[in-house]
């Protein structure tokens, strides 16, 4: 219960929707895809190494230089991912509003909540925008690299004196080495995509270990005929949604005797819905205690 009390229903919606289609449709086809263009780059690796084995002198610094620019990478595109989870969660949470049209529209508060979906709508627009334009920032670089390294390669070999390599041997080496830059740049663009779809398992991994509250303390069990008056009494009781939140009750202090008829008044945010759920243990006190059948021993209610 503490946990539906302390997250939005944007969080959750986002996660079982778009997060699990992710994961369920788009991770294992990105992981097919990735395991394919790396089995491909590392086989044109090997053949390279085994049939023209002086290629790798060109080869070696140009895969150095995709790894240090797919890292570079990785670090703003997660990032952007996740921030695009966290606004989909508020645009999500913003559909309740859907649940109110009645009222909205008595008011005439339409073009307000209008603006409002808009507004949302382009938050979560703008970090997807910002990934793809990082998508592209990655693969001109890598084919400008594949690019500068192809033509200085064919330069040197312009360059060298003629007969020291075969025609067929300088063909045979352009030619493996123009199919590795190709698979390595699909090969990284792969694993880029990859990495950015395994952030929605991050999210929904992030709930799977959720602690549940306690059924039963059992050192605080109480008697078989418990509660005999229902008599409450409220010490210096503090609630706060979570450890890191501030306190919503600041130290209540007050008793009902058994048989009262009480009411609660207070305006909007003021703490009713969160005492009612303190004494229901929906919400652990950080502070305090509640005390039920204080002591008091009555024949009947009174």
């Amino acid at each position: 219960m503490s946990f539906f009390d302390s997250t939005p229903i944007g969080r959750i919606l986002s996660r079982v929707s778009s997060d699990l289609s992710i994961i369920d449709l788009d991770v294992p086809f990105a992981f097919m895809f990735t395991f394919s263009a790396s089995l491909t780059t590392y086989s044109n690796l090997v053949v390279l190494a085994v049939v023209t084995w002086q290629v790798l002198f060109v080869s070696s610094p140009m895969i150095v230089l995709a790894i240090r620019l797919q890292r570079y990478y990785l670090a703003s595109a997660k990032e952007l991912m996740r921030i695009n989870g966290t606004t989909m969660s508020a645009l999500a949470n913003h559909f309740e509003s859907i649940s109110g049209a009645i009222t909205i529209r008595a008011f005439e508060e339409q073009d307000r909540f209008f603006a409002q979906n808009l507004e949302l709508v382009d938050k979560n627009a703008s970090p997807y925008f910002y990934n793809s334009a990082a998508t592209e920032w990655l693969i001109r670089r890598l084919e400008t690299m594949s690019a500068a390294v192809l033509s200085f390669s064919a330069f040197v070999m312009v360059l060298l004196f003629p007969g020291t390599f075969s025609p067929g041997f300088v063909g045979m080496a352009f030619s493996y080495g123009l199919s590795l830059n190709n698979t390595l740049v699909n090969s990284i663009q792969r694993q880029c995509s990859l990495a950015n779809q395994i952030i929605s398992v991050e999210r929904v991994n992030h709930y799977m270990d959720i602690q549940s509250e306690p059924e039963v303390i059992e050192e605080n069990r109480p008697a078989p005929d418990w509660p005999q008056v229902g008599c409450v009494e409220l010490r210096d009781l503090k609630i706060r949604y979570r450890e890191d939140a501030p306190l919503v009750l600041h130290g209540i202090t007050c008793k009902f005797e058994g048989g009262d008829k009480i009411g609660i008044v207070g305006r909007t945010g003021s703490g009713k819905t969160t005492l009612i759920g303190a004494l229901f243990r929906l919400v652990e006190p950080a502070g305090g205690k509640i005390s039920i059948d204080c002591g008091h021993h009555y024949d009947r209610l009174t």
